[in-house]
């Protein structure tokens, strides 16, 4: 196992990649039903058509990355019953829409998360990103304690120059809590374990092939007028700070 899909030269749109166990199709259509009138109310208008090709060719139609809002969202199907969740904003996904999604439809949605660490410090300043390692299990139904209906939560982070781990959530039933004892905080949830955990779920979040399916791919895009401030990103200018 690589520890980065495609050895992250698409980052960062592939740091992070939300899932929602469901149809690719029927969640494009359940985004456009809850989002439409929300933008129209705005003078926005989306637009829905189908992506085909493979991985790479699919994701470059969300390019150019956008700040302050998501100005294309694309739904991919792959080789289980999960859809993969992605959107252009220019420092990685959102996961509010799919966590909306995942109680609208009632289904179950992923988060995956997992930036290599690479801060360090130049004679022109700090460059490089923040690692992070994040599973979190969002359930069908809001969770009380948690207004993202978050189930299960595990991340080890680096937090502006130190490592913090997380768990929050009733533990599953195939983690291996002996992890979570590493004597260095980094090692306590690593990528290997974040795909040994997504494996369980039939999500190979690593693997082009798992991504690479003959199903189209839907692409939503926003037309009209963008939120104020609003800055478009080459992937080349995305990754200019990696």
């Amino acid at each position: 196992m690589t520890s980065q899909l495609y050895d992250d030269r698409f980052a960062p749109i592939t740091s992070e990649i939300e899932f929602l166990e469901c149809d690719a199709k029927a969640a494009a259509d359940a985004f456009q039903e809850w989002q439409c009138p929300i933008q129209s109310a705005r003078g926005v208008r989306l637009n829905s058509r189908e992506v085909l090709g493979d991985f790479p060719a699919r994701i470059a139609n969300l390019l150019p990355l956008t700040s302050h809002e998501a100005r294309r969202i694309l739904f991919i199907p792959t080789g289980s019953k999960w859809t993969a969740y992605l959107d252009n904003g220019w420092q990685g996904t959102d996961i509010s829409a799919v966590s909306y999604l995942s109680r609208k439809m009632g289904c179950r949605a992923v988060r995956a998360v997992s930036v290599p660490h690479t801060m360090r410090k130049t004679p022109t300043g700090e460059l490089g990103r923040y690692g992070v390692t994040i599973f979190e299990l969002y359930s069908a139904e809001t969770n009380g304690s948690s207004p993202l209906n978050i189930r299960r939560s595990i991340s080890a982070a680096n937090d502006g120059g130190r490592w913090r781990f997380d768990s929050n959530g009733e533990p599953l039933d195939f983690e291996r809590p002996e992890w979570y004892k590493a004597r260095q905080i980094r090692d306590r949830f690593t990528p290997v374990m974040l795909d040994d955990y997504l494996r369980h779920f039939g999500i190979q979040f690593f693997s082009p092939d798992f991504y690479n399916v003959a199903q189209p791919a839907f692409l939503i895009s926003k037309e009209g007028p963008t939120a104020p401030g609003l800055k478009e990103y080459s992937l080349q200018e995305a990754r200019t700070t990696f």
